[in-house]
């Protein structure tokens, strides 16, 4: 039996699907999160305090780990300047946090930066800032994403009616490969009823309590060998 080849119209249609599919799920599970922020704001606060408590914690622990095996002294002055400074660098990049994900600036090489220049100068010439993606095509080149930025010029493409001929066809499975385990890791997000997500959260928080409380130990039995300055 032979089977009917695969066509670049056939991937191209494909590959807009999965990104509109993708973009939905994506969305779902972002208005979910906001939703049961609102409901739980103060246990996500706690959950978060502790999170970041631990982090530098661990900062601490580990500034004693390096001097004790350096045989350097430890002065408790200098530690809490060392964590200060983290505390500002880590604050400042607390800053940056929307919808509680981060999204940092994409390195590119040469060629990336000027596919990146070309694929945004293509989109925002064919649509306006009214419409829907303008914000969405800025970001992804503000930040250098590139592959965003080849979604979104496929939506616009989808939308217009257009077709680039030159689009190769591993490529196109390679990004339609790409889009789909992004589906995937939507998909196999557990889904929550209220009460379950509340459950969840009051266990995460029961476990950062006891790791804090054993990194309090750990730390603890560095303070008895610190030195005052």
């Amino acid at each position: 039996m032979e089977h009917t080849p695969v066509t670049q119209e056939y991937l191209i249609d494909l590959y807009r699907s999965l990104i509109i599919k993708r973009d939905e799920l994506k969305n779902n599970a972002e208005e979910n999160e906001k939703k049961y922020y609102k409901m739980f704001r103060d246990l996500y606060k706690e959950y978060y305090g502790l999170m970041i408590e631990c982090i530098f914690l661990k900062k601490r622990i580990s500034y004693c780990q390096r001097c004790n095996n350096l045989q350097i002294m430890i002065y408790k002055e200098e530690i809490d300047s060392y964590i200060d400074v983290v505390k500002e660098d880590y604050m400042h990049q607390l800053e940056n946090l929307k919808n509680h994900k981060k999204r940092i600036k994409k390195s590119l090489n040469h060629d990336g930066m000027k596919q990146a220049k070309k694929i945004f100068k293509r989109i925002v010439k064919r649509i306006d800032k009214e419409h829907p993606l303008w914000e969405r095509s800025i970001d992804s080149y503000r930040y250098n994403d590139l592959k965003e930025l080849m979604n979104i010029e496929a939506l616009v493409d989808y939308e217009t009616h257009s077709t680039r001929h030159n689009i190769d066809i591993i490529y196109l499975m390679i990004r339609i490969n790409s889009i789909e385990e992004e589906i995937d890791f939507y998909i196999k997000q557990p889904s929550y009823s209220p009460q379950e997500k509340e459950e969840s959260l009051k266990k995460e928080i029961l476990k950062y309590r006891c790791y804090r409380n054993d990194l309090n130990k750990q730390y603890h039995s560095f303070t008895k060998i610190m030195h005052a300055c």
